[in-house]
């Protein structure tokens, strides 16, 4: 089983992450937890790659094409060995952040990125998990640390994002979105409820 988080930053994905990866450790379940872009070695330079901050236009095809690298080495080397295995596998964003931040976000058109994904053979979230909120609460959380290339863009930019996360949400059963602006415990909570319900887990 695959579930992805996805949200923009200070959405508190990787609590969240830890605290489920936990629960089902509790169960008895084997979890592994995996980030876009890294996971890999090849992967993690990627993501040095990807995020370092840079005097170069960085077009968001390259960006896309840079992505889809990291992801299908993350898919053969981890993703799928240990969704053979029975694992459960928690994805720090995938498929569909691309999408968000790619294509609504600087223009990338949605189809070439289905088009790659599908040629690819890239393994698809049995669920993903939108932690929803606005780009000014975004930009508070981040204010105390040191922004990388991506968390320098603009809120006009993040708008963006999350329109297309709404419009994933709109156009996708297995994309679900929670109120990010609950308390940590209580974002647990419903996503275990989620979960139970939607995967039986």
């Amino acid at each position: 089983m695959l579930i992805s988080f996805e949200g923009i930053e200070g959405s508190g994905k990787s609590t969240q992450i830890k605290l489920l990866s936990e629960k089902f450790e509790k169960k008895g379940l084997k979890v592994i937890c995996v980030r876009e872009p890294g996971g890999t070695l090849i992967g993690e330079k990627i993501r040095d790659l990807f995020l370092e901050e840079t005097d170069e236009i960085f077009n968001p095809l390259t960006e896309v094409l840079l992505l889809y690298s990291s992801r299908k080495q993350l898919d053969e080397q981890i993703i799928r060995p240990n969704l053979a295995e029975g694992n459960i596998v928690i994805a720090d964003r995938f498929y569909h952040a691309t999408i968000a931040y790619q294509c609504y976000g600087k223009g990338v058109e949605v189809g070439f990125v289905e088009y790659i994904h599908e040629k690819l053979n890239i393994s698809k979230p049995n669920l993903s998990v939108l932690i929803d909120i606005d780009p000014q609460l975004s930009r508070q959380r981040i204010s105390q640390r040191d922004p990388d290339r991506m968390e320098k863009e603009s809120l006009e930019f993040f708008s963006r994002v999350q329109e297309g996360y709404k419009r994933l949400e709109e156009n996708n059963k297995d994309f679900v979105s929670i109120d990010g602006k609950k308390t940590i415990e209580k974002i647990s909570e419903e996503i275990e409820i989620l979960i139970a319900k939607k995967l039986n887990v």
